[in-house]
């Protein structure tokens, strides 16, 4: 149909819902911890939350989201998100933390809220209609398909945003339960949807229109630019590097003939950096194994650098449908127990875990001629001298206990978050079971 006809769809909607500068959402819900199921595949983990906030100014093409969890998530209760134009920040007890590459995707909520999706399809000029699905393409590129109902209530707003391992996901709000509420209409109920399973379950107890909003952008936030990407390396044992620079790290391990890389999080743009740096330390050796120690987006959102190079992935056998269907032509090598990685001289032991609660799907790597013990999230090293947590996390006495159930000699280990490589007798230290 014309583009005319998408307006005045449009236009009918706009009447119905009004046209609010600003609006204040808030009530209670649920927030799933994204990318982050404990079972490839499988839905994203549920965290209730005690009340949440919402509010958009839609002159200024600002955003902020206020999450109180019920219980306690990463050493707090609170996630504060916040956007203005192209500058993305989190309010954190250290003030207010730039987080550029995140601003795409916040200013994208504001065009995909029911208010926001007219406005912004209005001033579209390639609207389109079929149905009752309006089509455009909205600020930052995204093509938003927005169902309004015959009364002119946006019930759902559906587009695609990039994602590293799911590809072009689906990307998808629901509003419903429509209420009266100062002169607009708005919805009581929301669902978020990412890659197919639930990110936001809210129910709103009060909407309040052209609230008192403004989001000024914090002074370091709007002087920031996006970091490079830096890769440090530190030689742990002969043959032997930690691969540093970042939140999430990983392990290069030279064979005879190969190399072997420990984990591949994050991104494209990090795999890129840490291969790099591998041909630097030892040039004219391929890449043959990228060892994965779990399927979590974060340790895993560089897995197709390697696909694309030819590595086989070795991951746990639980894994391999999930990854040959984002990564079709990736080799994978599944572990069910033990996988060993060998050239009669230099090796890696892979072992699954038991009872971790963060994934059920956890490997360590042990390289027994160096004693050396690399794994992810059970022990981050903080700093030197640091007290031990109390209580101590539950996980970091299952890596322990999975250690004493293979019967490692341990005497270096390493974790892909925080610090690199230290003794074990700090690990142990870090669990109360120090020996003097």
């Amino acid at each position: 149909m014309l583009a005319a006809d998408a307006a005045s769809v449009l236009r009918d909607a706009q009447k119905a819902l009004g046209t609010p500068h600003s609006i204040r959402y808030t009530g209670s819900g649920m927030n799933a911890f994204f990318g982050q199921a404990l079972t490839a595949g499988k839905p994203w983990p549920r965290r209730e939350l005690e009340s949440f906030t919402l509010v958009i100014n839609y002159d200024q093409k600002s955003l902020r989201e206020d999450l109180v969890f019920r219980n306690e998530v990463f050493g707090g209760r609170r996630q504060n998100l916040n956007v203005n134009g192209d500058r993305a920040w989190t309010v954190g007890v250290n003030g207010a933390a730039p987080q550029l590459a995140a601003a795409d995707e916040r200013q994208l909520w504001i065009w995909m809220t029911p208010h926001g999706f007219v406005q912004a399809g209005l001033a579209a000029p390639d609207a389109t209609v079929r149905g009752r699905v309006v089509t455009f393409t909205a600020p930052g590129n995204h093509k938003l398909h927005g169902t309004i109902d015959p009364s002119g209530l946006v019930s759902r707003v559906e587009t695609t945003f990039p994602n590293p391992i799911l590809g072009a996901m689906p990307y998808v709000f629901t509003w419903s339960s429509y209420k009266d509420v100062g002169g607009i209409k708005a919805p009581m109920a929301v669902v978020q949807s990412e890659g197919g399973f639930p990110v936001n379950e809210f129910t709103v107890t009060n909407a309040e229109p052209n609230a008192a909003v403004d989001l000024p952008v914090p002074d370091n936030v709007r002087s920031a630019v996006l970091p490079p990407v830096r890769v440090e390396s530190a030689k742990i044992a002969d043959g032997v590097w930690f691969l540093g620079g970042g939140s999430h790290h990983s392990v290069l391990v030279e064979f005879r003939d190969y190399l072997t890389i420990i984990e591949g999080p994050q991104s494209d743009e990090r795999s890129a950096a840490v291969i790099a740096e591998a041909k630097r330390l030892v040039p004219g050796k391929p890449i043959r194994y990228l060892v994965s120690t779990h399927h979590h987006f974060d340790h895993a959102g560089g897995l197709g650098t390697y696909a694309t190079a030819g590595a086989t992935i070795v991951t746990h056998g639980s894994n391999t449908s999930y990854w040959k269907k984002f990564f079709p032509n990736v080799k994978v090598q599944p572990v069910t127990d033990k996988y060993v990685i060998s050239d009669g001289g230099q090796s890696i032991e892979i072992y699954t875990t038991n009872g971790d609660s963060h994934s059920d799907e956890l490997l360590i790597g042990y390289l027994p001629k160096a004693k050396v013990l690399v794994e992810a999230d059970s022990f981050s090293p903080g700093p030197a001298g640091a007290a031990p947590p109390n209580p101590i996390p539950p996980d970091a006495l299952v890596l322990y206990d999975n250690i004493q159930r293979r019967k490692l000699d341990v005497a270096t280990i390493v974790g892909i978050h925080g610090r690199g490589s230290v003794p074990f007798s700090e690990f142990l230290t870090y669990l109360g079971k120090a020996t003097h």
